[in-house]
């Protein structure tokens, strides 16, 4: 086999009630690398579809990095010729360079005849991560490639751990199309917290992995409140409150910001509150010069990287 193409999900990070630990895959929008054996033992990137202004240096671009890591751990320098096609925007905060760097990641190894396991694989494509972000963060990545929704405690294989999933509700992304920098958002949190509010989003990150394993849906919307981040990362998206009210006014389950931002999502019982959810937000950005990009998703566990071309 001298040439694969992987696809890998985008993803929400933070999910409310787990800053930095835990993630949930978006199944339906991600990114495909397309990977072609060169004969040599560098990496190139050829084509970047649909990702303007992103590196084409191998030694910047999250997806060459990724390769060149594996690479070194397995003491195989077998270089290929690299495509990456995008499939939503950089900078929404649906993990754009985690995309990548998992479908990367994915194709490596299966180029090479699965040497690690999928969870070992997300060490390697945090890696991508500290290029793009300046961290090696997991919280993306994980469900990227594992799908559903994981828990991570730490960057080993053992981890990592995949929760349940309450599936057949639908996922609302709304991305605004202004620029939060990550920097920016990591910058704007507070550095302490009070015990009072720890304790209690503690038992809301407690109430919603209960929630999972016991399909308990009242439960699951009730937990997945977001005290520590939200009042904070929510000043830099512009009418965020009317979201929230339109959202939760259209019988949202759960309303928060995805990642750092400025992405926000809601979930929903199924398709047609999804819709009605859309369609609110859309009104409340409706008198503004700002162009947005609304998606639905369906949730389910089976949806991390996975091979689509031989």
């Amino acid at each position: 086999m001298n040439q694969i193409t992987a696809y890998a999900p985008a993803t929400m990070a933070n999910f409310n009630v787990g800053y930095d630990i835990l993630g949930l895959s978006l199944n339906d929008i991600g990114d495909e690398v397309e990977l072609r054996i060169n004969g040599t033992e560098e990496n190139n990137i050829l084509d970047i579809i649909n990702g303007k202004g992103l590196p084409m240096d191998s030694d910047k671009n999250c997806c060459s990095v990724v390769i060149r890591k594996m690479q070194e751990a397995l003491n195989n320098f077998k270089g290929v010729d690299i495509i990456i096609t995008k499939g939503f925007a950089a900078g929404s905060g649906l993990g754009s360079s985690s995309a990548s760097s998992a479908a990367a990641a994915f194709a490596y190894n299966e180029l090479m005849g699965k040497p690690y396991s999928n969870k070992e694989l997300v060490a390697f494509a945090a890696e991508g991560e500290r290029i793009a972000c300046g961290s090696a963060h997991v919280d993306n990545v994980a469900p990227s490639i594992l799908g559903g929704v994981v828990l991570s405690k730490g960057k080993k294989a053992s981890d990592l751990i995949q929760l349940p999933l309450i599936e057949n509700l639908y996922a609302v992304t709304f991305f605004p199309a202004i620029k939060v920098n990550t920097s920016d958002a990591r910058k704007i949190l507070n550095n302490t917290i009070d015990l009072k509010t720890l304790s209690q989003q503690v038992s809301f990150m407690g109430a919603f992995v209960s929630s999972l394993y016991e399909k308990d849906i009242d439960l699951f919307s009730a937990s997945l409140k977001d005290l520590v981040v939200e009042p904070r990362r929510s000043l830099l998206i512009p009418r965020f409150k009317e979201l929230k009210k339109a959202a939760l006014e259209n019988q949202a389950l759960a309303f928060g910001i995805s990642g750092s931002g400025p992405s926000v999502f809601a979930i929903a019982k199924n398709e047609d509150e999804a819709d009605n959810i859309i369609q609110a937000m859309e009104r409340v950005y409706a008198d503004l010069s700002i162009k947005t990009q609304a998606h639905k998703h369906l949730l389910c566990k089976d949806s991390g990287a996975r091979i689509v071309k031989k």
